[in-house]
């Protein structure tokens, strides 16, 4: 809507995971070259945890298109299945014929599929699971056993776990610790801090085609970053609205009243002056938890 007047040829905050605007903060940047590390030494198990709208999945496309990864890709993005289901749905996702099938059946033939591909001198399949702490301890239990199928050191098959830090917590249980024994490469995204949440505005603003850097003020960014926490989902969301308030407004530039009213209108409070926020310690986490991820969802 805004983007014309603006000068814009694409919209720069859409929240949908978009690898072309990926921003490399620090954080980032080491958490893609740990998991372009994991996949291209064939390591097995793989765990990128980070809080909700730190840009995970957004991350894992980027590392599928950097690598031109020619495996074969099993995204899990249902968090509820069961055992069967998870076998099905590999199966399914691989083209490999499952119906009426019993498990021990799936499991045989996704052994013989994996086995073909290593015959056949083709990269192991990578199971990419979205949202794994939700996973059950059997489901995660389940994906432990299908990594068994190795021969000598090379693995036929690489699981990527990619979850919220209740991932970690739950790969401490006793249960699945020989899960946790097992993840060999560890990453981990944390929010933005101030300078690099300016960094990412700009970055967006930029490849959606703006030419001119001044679109927000400098107080505009500040209060970008006090109002989110440097969570970029969030920053998509108050940046969106501040544009469309801009816009209505008939403003060339973003003030930070104008980021300030779009933080208000999302319902958003800077924890800085909110009764119970942040005391100098600069962990928001909590706070912006609270507010993508509502109490008791799953």
């Amino acid at each position: 809507m805004y983007e014309s007047h603006y000068g814009l040829k694409l919209n720069p905050f859409a929240v949908t995971p978009n690898p072309r605007f990926l921003y490399l903060a620090k954080s980032h940047r080491e958490a893609l070259a740990a998991l372009s590390y994991g996949v291209r030494q064939r390591r097995g198990f793989i765990c990128l945890v980070g809080e909700v709208g730190t840009g995970k999945t957004t991350l894992l496309r980027a590392m599928l298109e950097q690598l031109n990864v020619s495996a074969r890709t099993v995204l899990l993005t249902h968090t509820t299945l069961d055992r069967v289901d998870l076998l099905r749905m590999i199966l399914h996702e691989l083209l490999i014929p499952n119906a009426g099938l019993t498990r021990v059946e799936m499991i045989q033939a996704l052994q013989e599929f994996v086995l073909n591909e290593l015959f056949a001198r083709r990269p192991p399949p990578l199971i990419l699971a979205d949202e794994a702490q939700n996973l059950a301890v059997d489901v995660l239990e389940e994906v432990r056993l299908l990594t068994n199928l190795e021969i000598g050191d090379t693995k036929l098959l690489q699981v990527i776990l990619a979850g919220q830090p209740e991932l970690e917590r739950k790969l401490a249980q006793p249960e699945l610790r020989q899960l946790g024994q097992r993840i060999a490469v560890r990453a981990r995204l944390n929010p933005l801090d101030l300078e690099e949440t300016a960094g990412y505005v700009r970055h967006r603003l930029r490849v959606a085609g703006a030419r001119d850097r001044g679109l927000l003020s400098r107080g505009a960014l500040r209060k970008v970053y006090t109002s989110t926490g440097g969570i970029p989902r969030l920053i998509n969301m108050v940046c969106e609205q501040a544009f469309v308030n801009a816009f209505g407004s008939n403003r060339k530039v973003v003030t930070e009243a104008l980021v300030d009213e779009a933080a208000r209108d999302l319902g958003l409070v800077d924890p800085d002056t909110a009764p119970g926020g942040r005391t100098g310690s600069g962990d928001a986490r909590p706070f912006w938890r609270s507010l993508l991820w509502p109490r008791g969802a799953s």
